[in-house]
């Protein structure tokens, strides 16, 4: 029985509805964004308006603390890695548990739904990020390196989501409604520490991640710019860095949801386990 026929039985039984191809994954998903609660929108939405607050308003001194890039092109860049970094881009398998249960038996359905989600999140972010970036080079006329600028936008998240997804593999956790957290706090360190380690990562774990695909570009910069590090790169350099960057990012993305599988297929019975209790932490 091919994979196809196993996604048609599992839809016909009525008890799980599975894509029967890329473009029906990544709809379907596309429409679990915006039905209740709307967690994806409403985090990214969040982590944009938290960025901009702080990119704008917080005094120059204090923002070093937050912000590595500065300058105008820097700006789309980083409100992409802010809008990326929660828990949509790592807890990937939890919050969609009976669709995960029904798959879980099968690699070519997890590798389906696992990349809708990521195209999905993509399609929530980087578009918003690119209208920002062609703003901002509109207005600066800087158009040599504001055109790899949007290149690094469109490309380099998806090598930290393919790898992002590791962390929803090892300690996924279930989408419980804050108030029911409470009612059942106890045990303490699962319902309620365990989760707010979880939902906390993200925010270092992402960046961490866009970081080091950008090391490579870094490292030629240091090599081979003119200034190396220490001064402005040229619209070349920047090019040549961004295309590096890129190439990393998509083995990030094919390399990352190979070795997810292996994760996957090595916890399948754990995550059977966890995923068939929606309450359980």
């Amino acid at each position: 029985m091919t994979s196809l026929e196993r996604r048609a039985r599992r839809s016909a039984d009525g008890e799980v509805v599975l894509p029967l191809t890329f473009g029906q994954a990544v709809r379907s998903e596309f429409r679990r964004c915006f039905q209740r609660p709307y967690e994806t929108p409403i985090v990214v939405a969040a982590n944009a308006a938290l960025m901009l607050f702080a990119w704008y308003l917080i005094p120059f001194g204090l923002r070093e603390f937050f912000f590595r890039l500065h300058g105008s092109l820097a700006l789309p860049m980083v409100l992409a890695v802010w809008m990326y970094s929660d828990v949509p881009a790592t807890n990937v398998i939890a919050p969609d548990r009976r669709r995960m249960l029904a798959a879980l038996e099968e690699p070519d359905e997890l590798r389906l739904l696992w990349s809708a989600k990521n195209v999905a999140l993509w399609l929530l972010v980087s578009p918003v990020c690119l209208l920002v970036a062609t703003f901002v080079i509109t207005s600066s006329g800087n158009w040599r390196s504001g055109l790899p600028t949007m290149v690094w936008i469109a490309i380099v998240p998806f090598g930290a989501l393919g790898i992002a997804g590791w962390l929803g593999i090892v300690a996924p956790y279930h989408p419980i409604p804050l108030r029911t957290r409470a009612m059942n706090r106890r045990p303490w360190r699962h319902m309620i520490w365990r989760w707010l380690a979880l939902a906390l990562l993200p925010y270092g774990f992402v960046p961490a991640l866009a970081t080091a695909l950008t090391f490579p570009s870094a490292l030629l910069w240091d090599m081979s710019a003119k200034h190396g590090l220490s001064g402005p790169l040229s619209p070349v350099e920047f090019t040549e860095g961004v295309a590096l960057t890129c190439a990393v990012a998509i083995a990030g993305w094919v390399g990352g949801h190979f070795v997810g599988l292996g994760l996957l297929e090595r916890r399948r019975a754990a995550l059977r386990g966890y995923l068939s209790d929606p309450l359980h932490g």
